[in-house]
């Protein structure tokens, strides 16, 4: 074979190799944006699930003076459209329920109840990872009731404005569904709906983890 030929062989392949990364490059490139674009929607079944049970005791000079059984259970589902690309509005909801009860049988029941117009955003980024921030701001509600093991049971609600930012990222290990991990923060004044001069004043860091369906 001549000198010629092989070179042009060699050309050949190279050519072929270069039009095999590019092909490469643009399909990761419409994976990484494709789920983010304006008309889409993504559902979130909660960045962040969590339950907690705990023991918590008070000992006095080796005497133990209450105990107490604490269960907590936190949802946190939303849903949002796209609006243009990587910026999608909507709903994020916060749902906590917790319960503690004593030695002597008396319970602590609280239902806290968030619904937050969110916007979310996605920096548009290549490959599977992509930043994202969200801020939110709306309606929170709150019940405390306390059930005592003989007597009346007692009852507060609370409701007021709430606040919440955060910040994490998305890995998309399939073409439509991510998995997410972020750090919010959240910030509640609540008023007594019986007295405006009771109030309640929240404030709370927390980590996230859950999943993300985009459609």
């Amino acid at each position: 074979m001549s000198r010629k030929k092989i070179e042009t062989n060699n050309t050949m392949k190279k050519s072929m190799k270069l039009l095999a990364v590019v092909v490469l490059l643009t399909m990761t490139t419409q994976f990484s944006f494709a789920q983010t674009i304006k008309g889409n929607f993504v559902l979130s079944g909660g960045t962040g699930l969590q339950f907690v049970s705990s023991n918590v005791k008070s000992v006095y000079d080796g005497e133990t003076d209450y105990e107490d059984k604490i269960s907590s259970l936190s949802v946190m589902p939303s849903f949002a459209y796209f609006v243009i690309d990587n910026l999608a509005i909507g709903l994020n909801s916060i749902i906590t329920t917790a319960t503690s009860k004593d030695e002597d049988g008396d319970k602590d029941v609280s239902i806290s109840t968030m619904i937050l117009p969110t916007a979310l955003y996605y920096f548009p980024m290549e490959g599977k990872i992509r930043p994202l921030v969200q801020v939110g701001i709306g309606l929170s509600s709150e019940t405390y009731k306390y059930i005592p093991k003989s007597g009346d049971d007692e009852k507060m609600s609370y409701s007021g404005i709430a606040f919440n930012f955060g910040a994490g990222f998305a890995y998309f290990f399939k073409e439509n569904i991510s998995l997410n991990f972020g750090v919010s923060y959240t910030k509640a004044n609540l008023t007594d709906g019986d007295d405006d001069k009771s109030e309640v004043k929240q404030g709370n860091f927390a980590s996230n983890i859950g999943f993300s369906i985009y459609f």
